[in-house]
């Protein structure tokens, strides 16, 4: 794939806590940065349909000036993968299951640990639901830390990505 990037998708297992903490903080940021033309959502791979985020998921953005109050979860599906320039998972099987199904979406998937500034690149978002609120912390803190560093690639780079192969344009 080669051109601007306009479209970014998270997507995660039920959309209910990682890509939407992703998805709100990634808005935060752009708006800061006068990115505004990028186009930011999330989706599911398990989800059910109408689901808000956690209660422990808005609490802990909320900490962070992130509101996920009105956020209902949605599944990925062909359209908004058609659609987006950047596909950013939080584990390894989500990049399998997307592939599977839209095999199309080849050059566009990645971890979104790839852009993290500290740690792992390699490693995916270790996924809070059903535990304490300090995972639910530390999930927020961990995408934080990758978001953060897409915000300085899109902005350092004007955006553009070039033709390497996939899954290697940061290495």
């Amino acid at each position: 794939m080669s051109g601007r990037i306009k479209h970014i998708l998270f997507v995660c297992t039920g959309n209910i806590c990682r890509s939407p903490f992703a998805e709100g903080l990634l808005k935060k940021l752009v708006q800061k940065k006068s990115l505004d033309d990028i186009v930011i959502d999330s989706a599911g791979l398990l989800v059910l349909p109408g689901n808000s985020a956690g209660s422990l998921a808005q609490k802990v953005a909320a900490e962070y000036d992130v509101d996920l109050s009105g956020h209902i979860a949605k599944s990925v599906k062909e359209d908004i993968v058609n659609r987006s320039d950047l596909i950013l998972v939080m584990e390894n099987s989500h990049a399998k299951d997307i592939l599977n199904a839209f095999t199309e979406a080849e050059d566009k998937v990645f971890l979104i640990r790839r852009f993290a500034c500290f740690g792992s690149k390699e490693r995916g978002v270790a996924d809070p639901y059903g535990l304490n609120y300090e995972a639910y912390r530390f999930c927020f803190l961990d995408i934080q830390d990758s978001v953060s560093g897409l915000t300085e690639y899109l902005s350092s780079r004007t955006f553009i990505f070039k033709e390497r192969g996939r899954n290697n344009f940061l290495k």
